[in-house]
């Protein structure tokens, strides 16, 4: 299988001289049937490429610990429980997410919109936490769905307190997609709108990901001054008219900030 890394090339090739096979081939397996409802062996075998008489020895210890299930009906493989368990004591135990809830609850209370709680991981924004509003129409976003960097206000908020050349291997990697015709899909343009972000402090997705949707996002940092996450308001359009922006703004960029202190960030 193909491999995405955010890692610079020395510690690239360190990675790989030092990486145990057989834990990559078991990776691989669980990668895979987490992209799909169940898979054969024979089916396992030709998306991770690896022959059948080694790979079953893999499901089998896989299946022992938990981490796959075969159905007794149709033989067929699926991830097991564990992934749930993991996942759960994750989300129970990350100091971001627990920092963080309290304060998304605010913006809730006092907009009635969904609040995002957001990461970058393997060069995409990855959902860790997100607290529904009371309006109708909702975001289609969930814990631990992904997004790309550049059309979300928590992306661009990440992005922004990036260095430069972070910024330009991300795009290199994942490319510049355009999502509606308010996409930004040019790199200059992309670093222009990162340059602002950084001066205002905030970032807003002008129905960049989603016709019809606007968020305004800003960056949680931790005790070290590096940017961890980001933090969204997001809505329907006619919720967040130009006149408004600013005022939104000031309200996540304070929650953000609280989640930042609490996480031992001391802005000089």
């Amino acid at each position: 299988m193909k491999r995405r890394t955010g890692e610079s090339g020395d510690q690239q090739e360190k990675q790989n001289r030092y990486a145990i096979q057989s834990i990559e081939k078991a990776l691989d397996v669980i990668e895979v049937l987490s992209e799909h409802d169940s898979l054969s062996l024979i089916q396992l075998a030709e998306l991770v490429n690896q022959p059948k008489s080694s790979l079953f020895r893999i499901m089998l210890t896989l299946e022992k610990r938990g981490y796959i299930s075969r159905s007794d009906e149709d033989g067929l493989y699926c991830l097991g429980y564990k992934q749930l368990m993991i996942t759960k004591n994750l989300l129970e135990r990350n100091r971001l997410r627990t920092s963080a809830t309290p304060e998304m609850q605010k913006l809730v209370d006092k907009y009635g919109d969904t609040v995002n709680l957001c990461v970058l991981s393997e060069d995409e924004i990855l959902y860790v936490e997100i607290i529904e509003g009371t309006f109708a129409l909702r975001m289609s976003d969930r814990v631990g769905s992904k997004a790309p960097f550049h059309v979300t206000a928590t992306g661009k908020a990440i992005c922004a307190s990036l260095r430069e050349e972070e910024v330009r291997r991300l795009a290199e990697r994942k490319g510049l997609p355009s999502l509606t015709p308010n996409s930004i899909t040019e790199l200059p343009r992309l670093m222009e709108e990162l340059a602002r972000v950084r001066e205002q402090g905030y970032a807003v997705d002008n129905e960049e990901s989603v016709l019809g949707a606007r968020c305004v996002g800003a960056p949680v940092f931790n005790m070290f001054g590096r940017v961890v996450g980001a933090i969204s308001l997001s809505g329907a359009k006619h919720r967040f008219p130009d006149e408004r922006i600013s005022a939104i703004a000031e309200d996540v960029k304070t929650a953000a900030a609280a989640v930042s202190k609490k996480l031992g960030y001391i802005r000089q």
